[in-house]
């Protein structure tokens, strides 16, 4: 059936997939497909056409009343906090309902039910695409395995198609891009990276106007690269120059060059083709995944923290360079530290800890770090973690005000811990409070 699913799927347009899945998935005993993406906030979920039926796909009604969320007008759309698709998009986990039974109402697996409600995240490696929602017979072990199978092809179809389709990218966009937003978010790669050694997340604000904030990561053997820029300016001139600093990195990481190659690289070519002193800070690193060793550049940008066992160790400074595009030829200094099994590195931009709160008060540093540790240690995964530091602290619902980009970026070495994977058996769900 699958194999079947993925030779149709591929010679169909990709406004088609939700329809190719409901036509292939009648052996496994579905009788309902819905098939959900995320926006590019990460606060709501979409589905693909043809919209699912009813106003309450997911287990709740849109709030209609809700000026905050208008989006909940479009019949179908679900918030990803307070629903059960969302509880599975933010805990990566298979969720079940008895199809009959009120929202919020959940059973275990093998339990009689007339028909079950499934609830599947769908995944492309570590990266969060959306949740597949599926109305079954007959719930078991292996129907769920099966389920699974399905949800993981599903999203290699959703990666596939968005490739040479703009379909997708549409479905997840909730306002119009500013230019400058349009042409980092083509460059910059997903916002989660994960091996058994390395996570690595990334979250940014406003998304629709990014301007000049721009990050990167990349892995080779058992060498990570991550990258953090800060254009100066809020135009598409600041988008162009931190455009240049993400080639810089690819162009000379596939050379073969090291952190220093890529700063001199990018402030040449910032101080060639910019006439009116444009400069652009940046983090640069490599770790080893092996054994921990790290080392940085820092072009003029504040300095990442060390987190360890859920406090800040100390910040990692060292000697400081001019940003890129006012090095005027001059090789910055590389610093190095040595970390341990679990150790976090927490990169920020300055719009970060100069955003203000709804009461007037700079966000800061400490509070970013507290919010991160306070996440994390509760068992929250670090994609989730910086998904709620933004939508809680720097989006415009929270009334937050941003004088500029923030975009966070956390780093979480982990040799000796598995990398996450999708639970294999369902999960109980909570009793939800209806969205309000």
């Amino acid at each position: 059936m699958l194999a079947e699913l993925l030779r149709v799927a591929r010679s169909q347009p990709p406004a088609r997939l939700a329809d190719v899945i409901t036509d292939h998935a009648g052996p496994l005993g579905i009788r309902h497909v819905v098939v959900y993406l995320a926006d590019l906030q990460e606060r709501v979920l979409v589905p693909l056409p043809p919209e699912a039926g009813g106003d309450d796909p997911a287990g709740f009604a849109p709030d209609l009343d809700d000026p905050g969320f208008a989006e909940q007008r479009e019949p179908g759309v679900v918030r990803i906090e307070g629903t059960v698709a969302g509880l599975a998009y933010r805990k990566l986990t298979v969720v079940t309902a008895e199809d009959n039974q009120a929202a919020g109402e959940l059973i275990r697996v093998g339990e009689p039910a007339h028909r079950h409600r499934m609830w599947l995240p769908l995944v492309d490696g570590n990266v969060r695409l959306g949740v597949l929602e599926l109305t079954v017979e007959h719930l078991d072990e292996q129907v769920l395995q099966r389920c699974q199978l399905l949800a993981g092809v599903v999203a290699l179809l959703v990666v596939s198609h968005g490739v040479y389709s703009d379909v997708f990218n549409q479905l997840r966009r909730r306002e119009p891009m500013r230019l400058s937003a349009e042409m980092v978010w083509a460059f910059i790669p997903g916002q989660t990276f994960a091996t058994q050694d390395v996570v690595i997340c990334a979250a940014a604000e406003p998304v629709y106007r990014l301007g000049g904030d721009a990050y990167d990561f990349s892995i080779m053997n058992r060498l990570v690269h991550v990258s953090l820029f800060d254009a100066a300016g809020h135009d598409l001139m600041a988008g162009l120059v931190a455009a240049v600093g993400l080639a810089s990195c690819r162009s000379t990481r596939r050379a073969g060059g090291d952190l220093t190659d890529i700063a001199m690289l990018a402030d040449g070519a910032i101080r060639e083709h910019s006439s009116d002193w444009r400069f652009m800070t940046g983090l640069l690193l490599n770790l080893q995944t092996l054994t921990g060793q790290l080392e940085w550049v820092n072009c003029g940008h504040p300095p990442p923290l060390l987190l360890r066992r859920e406090r800040v160790v100390k910040e990692l400074s060292g000697s400081p360079d001019p940003p890129m595009g006012l090095l005027g030829g001059a090789r910055p200094h590389v610093h190095h530290e040595t970390l341990q099994p679990g150790d976090r590195i927490l990169c920020y931009t300055d719009g970060v800890t100069e955003a203000r709160t709804p009461e007037g008060e700079l966000f800061g540093l400490d509070r970013l770090a507290d919010t991160i540790i306070r996440t994390t240690a509760a068992g929250m995964s670090a994609p989730e973690a910086l998904r709620r530091l933004v939508h809680d602290l720097f989006s415009e619902e929270a009334g937050a005000t941003l004088a500029d980009d923030a975009t966070v970026l956390l780093i979480e070495w982990r040799p000796t811990t598995p990398a996450a994977s999708i639970q294999t058996t369902a999960q109980p769900l909570p009793t939800l409070p209806p969205c309000s």
